[in-house]
C-alpha cells in the first residue's frame, strides 16, 4: 500500500512539473516569436478625451450615467462651439439656442446643432456649490435626428473654472 501511495504521489508530482516547465518562445531559428495577436489590439477610445482651461476660463464637464459613465460632453462659458461623444466619435456642436435659468455662466437650457442637420437639446438641474465650480446632478442630452426621431442620453457633471493664479 505505502509503495502505492509513493508511486502515485510520484506520478502526480511528474504532472505537475511537466505542467509549470516553461516552453520557449523561440522558434526553430532561434528567434523570438511573434506577440500575441490579442496584445496587438488596441483599447477603443471611450468618451471625450481630457479637456484643459486656460486660467480664468469656466467649463461644462458631462458624463454619461451608467455604471461605468463616459465624459461625453464638453463645453466651455462664453463659446458657442462644444464637444460630443457621440457614436465612437467626436461631434462639433454649434449652440443655436439659450434659455432658463443661469448658473456656473452656464444656462439651465441649451440646443446645438450637429454640422449634419441634426440637434441636440441639453437640459439641466443645478446642484450644490463646489470649490471653483457647481455640481450637475441631473441632465439629458436629447439627440433629434432629421426624421424628429429622439434619443435621450442621461448625464451628470459639474461646472468648474480655473482659478486666476
Amino acid at each position: 500500500m505505502n509503495s502505492f501511495r509513493i508511486s502515485l504521489a510520484s506520478g502526480a508530482l511528474a504532472v505537475l512539473a511537466s505542467c509549470a516547465t516553461p516552453t520557449s518562445t523561440n522558434n526553430q531559428a532561434g528567434q523570438a516569436a511573434p506577440p500575441s495577436p490579442l496584445a496587438q489590439v488596441e483599447t477603443p477610445q471611450r468618451g471625450l478625451p481630457a479637456q484643459t482651461l486656460n486660467v480664468g476660463e469656466c467649463g461644462l464637464f458631462l458624463w454619461t450615467r451608467r455604471e461605468q459613465p463616459e465624459f461625453i460632453f464638453f463645453s466651455k462659458a462664453g463659446s458657442d462651439d462644444a464637444l460630443l461623444w457621440i457614436d465612437g466619435a467626436v461631434a462639433d456642436l454649434n449652440r443655436v439656442a439659450l434659455g432658463g435659468d443661469i448658473f456656473g455662466q452656464q444656462l439651465t437650457e441649451q440646443d446645438f446643432a450637429f454640422g449634419d442637420g441634426r440637434m441636440v437639446e441639453l437640459r439641466m438641474e443645478p446642484g450644490e456649490q463646489l470649490v471653483g465650480g457647481q455640481r450637475v446632478p441631473e441632465a439629458s442630452l436629447t439627440v433629434i435626428d432629421a426624421e424628429g426621431w429622439r434619443t435621450m442620453i442621461p448625464v451628470a457633471g459639474v461646472t468648474a473654472c480655473q482659478p486666476e493664479q
